[in-house]
Parts: C-alpha cells; sequence; structure tokens
C-alpha cells in the first residue's frame, strides 16, 4: 500500500539483522514503493474518550464508571533539536490499512537490489511483517553490497535478527475474500523526533543524538521504534448494586474532579456511604505502547462445521495484538488487595511471540516479538452444542430434560512476561516484594450462551 511506505521504512529500524552495532541505510521511496504496492485503503487515527458510567441491568446492576482511553502524557518522546516533550492525550500516530484478500493472482513486483519479487493479491501484512521483509535485505546491504545475487536472495529471505538470534515475520497468505485490517505506525520515528528528524541527522534516542538514518544503532532504534504508539487507559471503579440502583445516580464528582461515590471509599477513609452498592475494584490505570494489531475476518460462508448443520461457525473472527504495559496500578477493595507497577513484556526467556514464521532452511520457527507481550483471539458462533439442562422433561418438545442451544466460542492466547512491583494490603502501603513470571503462556478456551 502507498500509505505504508513510512511505516515499512520505519519499521526497518526496530529490526536490522547485522545485529546490535550495525547501522541501519535509508531506503529511497522508489524502493519502499516497490516493496508495498499493492492497492487498500489507508487511514491515519486519532483519538481519545471516555464514559461516565456504563451499567448492565439484570435484577440488579453492574456499574462501571470513569472510563477513560487516549495517549500516555507521562511519556516522554523529544522533537527534533532534543527537547523532551509532553505526549499528547490523543491515543495517536495510528496508521490502519484494509485489504481484502484474492486468490493468489499476481499483484505487481519489482527488484530487492539485482533480485526480481513478485507480489500477490493473497500475501498482506500481518504483524511484525513489515520488519520481516526489510530486515534481511537492510542487513545484507550493510555487510556485502557486492555479493552475488544468490547471497542477496538468501539474505533477504531469510528475516534473520542476529541482535536478537531470531526470526521476524513474513507476510501472511490469506483465503479469497478474507478481511484484513492492520494496525500499525504512522511515523515509528515519532518518539525520538519523527522521520525528518533522523533525515536531517537530528533524530534523538532520549540520551544522545542518534544522527541520521545512515548511522542508527539497531538498539538506538529499536528503543525509538517501540515507544511509537503510547497509550493510557484507566476506570475509576467497577462494583454492583441492589435492584434499586437508578441509571446516573451516583455519578457525580467533587472539586477535585473524583467520582462522589464511586472512587473507593474502602482504602481511603474506612466507611461506606451507601450500603446498597460493593465497589469490586477501583482506580485502574494502565499505560504503556502499542504494537502492531491485526483482524482477521474469513471467507469461509455461513455453514457450521463444514455444512449448515451443527458445529463451529466454517468462518470465524482472529484478533491479533502485540502490546507493552509499562505500569499497571489497580486496587482490588473486595479483596482488600494493591497490585502496583505491574508490567508486561516479553524480554526474559523465550522472547518470540505466538506467531510463527520459516527460518532460511524453511524451517517454522516461533516470530520475534520485538520485546511486546502478545495475545490472540478466535472469536465465531457454534450452533446446538451447548447443553442446557432443565427440571422440565419436556424442555424441547422431545421429552427430555435437557436442551442444545446456541452460542458464542472465544479462545484466547497469550505469550509473554509479567512483573509486579508492589502487592500490598489495605491501604498501609507496605509491600510484601516483588514477583516476576518468565515466558507465561496461557490457552484458554470459552463458550458463552443464555442461561
Amino acid at each position: 500500500m502507498k500509505g505504508l511506505k513510512k511505516v515499512a521504512l520505519a519499521s526497518a529500524i526496530a529490526a536490522v539483522s547485522a545485529g546490535a552495532q550495525a547501522e541501519l541505510k535509508a531506503l529511497d521511496d522508489s524502493t519502499m514503493g516497490e516493496m508495498t504496492g499493492q492497492a487498500g485503503l489507508t487511514i491515519d487515527l486519532e483519538t481519545k474518550w471516555s464514559i461516565s458510567e456504563f451499567m448492565y441491568k439484570d435484577a440488579g446492576s453492574v456499574l462501571i464508571t470513569g472510563i477513560e482511553h487516549g495517549g500516555n502524557t507521562a511519556a516522554t518522546d523529544y522533537d527534533g533539536s532534543g527537547t523532551a516533550i509532553q505526549n499528547s492525550s490523543y491515543l495517536d500516530n495510528i496508521r490502519m490499512t484494509i485489504d481484502v484478500a484474492g486468490a493468489g493472482a499476481v499483484d505487481g513486483g519489482g527488484t530487492l537490489g539485482t533480485v526480481p519479487y513478485t507480489t500477490y493479491d493473497n500475501k498482506l501484512n500481518y504483524g511484525f511483517s513489515e520488519i520481516g521483509q526489510l530486515s534481511g535485505y537492510v542487513g545484507f546491504e550493510e555487510a556485502n553490497t557486492s555479493a552475488s545475487a544468490g547471497a542477496y536472495a538468501a539474505a533477504a529471505a531469510s528475516n534473520f535478527d542476529s541482535a536478537s538470534s531470531e526470526y521476524a515475520e513474513g507476510k501472511k497468505t490469506f483465503g479469497d475474500g478474507d478481511l484484513v485490517i492492520h494496525w500499525g505506525f504512522t511515523d515509528a520515528f515519532a518518539a525520538g523526533g519523527g522521520l525528518q528528524a533522523y533525515k536531517n541527522g537530528t533524530g534523538w534516542d532520549g540520551s544522545a543524538m542518534a544522527g541520521s538514518l545512515n548511522n542508527v544503532e539497531y538498539g538506538v532504534a529499536r528503543d525509538v521504534a517501540t515507544r511509537s504508539v503510547d497509550f493510557n487507559f484507566s476506570i475509576d471503579a467497577i462494583g454492583i448494586t441492589d435492584s434499586s440502583y437508578v441509571q446516573g445516580t451516583n455519578v457525580s464528582y467533587d472539586a477535585s474532579g473524583n467520582l462522589n461515590e464511586w472512587e473507593s471509599t474502602a482504602f481511603t477513609t474506612g466507611t461506606d456511604a451507601d450500603a446498597s452498592d460493593t465497589i469490586l475494584i477501583s482506580q485502574l490505570d494502565i499505560r504503556g505502547y502499542l504494537g502492531p494489531a491485526d483482524l482477521h475476518i474469513e471467507n469461509n460462508g455461513n455453514g457450521f462445521g463444514g455444512n449448515t448443520g451443527s458445529g463451529d461457525a466454517d468462518s470465524k473472527i482472529y484478533w491479533d495484538s502485540y502490546f507493552r504495559i509499562t505500569d499497571l496500578d489497580i486496587y482490588i477493595d473486595i479483596a482488600g488487595l494493591y497490585l502496583g507497577d505491574v508490567q508486561f513484556h516479553n524480554d526474559r526467556g523465550d522472547t518470540t511471540g505466538l506467531n510463527t514464521t520459516t527460518d532460511v532452511s524453511g524451517n517454522t520457527v516461533g516470530a520475534h516479538s520485538f520485546g511486546f507481550a502478545h495475545s490472540k483471539r478466535t472469536i465465531y458462533a457454534v450452533k446446538d452444542t451447548v447443553v442446557r439442562l432443565d427440571s422440565d422433561a419436556n424442555v424441547n418438545g422431545s421429552g427430555n430434560p435437557e436442551d442444545f442451544v446456541d452460542g458464542l466460542a472465544l479462545n484466547t492466547e497469550f505469550k509473554g512476561d509479567i512483573d509486579i512491583g508492589s502487592l500490598s494490603f489495605g491501604d498501609t502501603g507496605d509491600s510484601i516484594g516483588e514477583i516476576y513470571m518468565t515466558d507465561v503462556y496461557s490457552d484458554t478456551r470459552w463458550t458463552i450462551s443464555a442461561n
């Protein structure tokens, strides 16, 4: 896509395969156009939003108050002169691309150095694939620009990052008619002054001038690129109320802007202004950085289990995201527990994500996560697969005390490291110590249906 020209160039700095002491070489616009030339829709995004109160009402109610989402103003970026600047309150610097895959027809091509290549209408960017496309190419150019075409092709195909001894992702092949929405960076250099600053030699990594695109070292480049999209998400309180609660009744604020009733009182005053409701958690604040994210919707028809009968839906929704949480704080009021300085990342142990790629020998290997935790979700309908028991012996007209109902399947995977910097009880502030969990992996499957 034309809109990915800057993204592809920017992504290269996060994965140069020549190692931590290597330098990146700038690629000209014509080269980038050849590498990202397929058609599609590109949208640049900046947003912030808030909800004073969200309520789910059954007989009683579940309440969530004070929801806010935007940029992390506590993070530090730098302008082109190296001056620290306050980040925007907007969640910004996000580029969204939308594609519908084809049947695998040739969709353009060009040459990568001296080696011709072909693009196809069903191979699209996914995850860190922009890095995968460029890491081998940049590394080869740095190592030996006069090598043979065969050596060049091998280096470009390897997607190998020698700084981490891991392989980056390549493009992903999709089914004919599949819808793919990919979120990446508008400018991956934003945290260091922007692409233009690196072009004119005034890029900044937070400690020293990084110079121009011609001499950016791997470590500096990665630090800048992984801070490109900062975010902040917060919730004042989540709780439950009895059936007498009326929407909006308790959403009022004091002179300091805090919720009068639904800012946690359990730890701050030890009193309860209203015994008809109970706060479960409060003062949730999450800050960090977003990596690439993808929404993939399959085009496999409307059947279930390969036909129109029962089972899992043939068409599924896949949601894939990389993220890095640098600071999470939360009071779990109902348990009297405070968690602070919690981090999610993937810097220790196995630093590959959940996706796979191929190495230079064609073997399937884990794809590099570039320090981000990785989460994947699969969402689809299930038909006539959930058993519901009932005391009524004729619940389904067959004389049997059971019924098969439809539902929603939600499968989730997670891989990364988790750190808990502070764990304390009540409002004493006395932490029992720090907790570090390395190579955490979970695979959880949910089926949700009506009672």
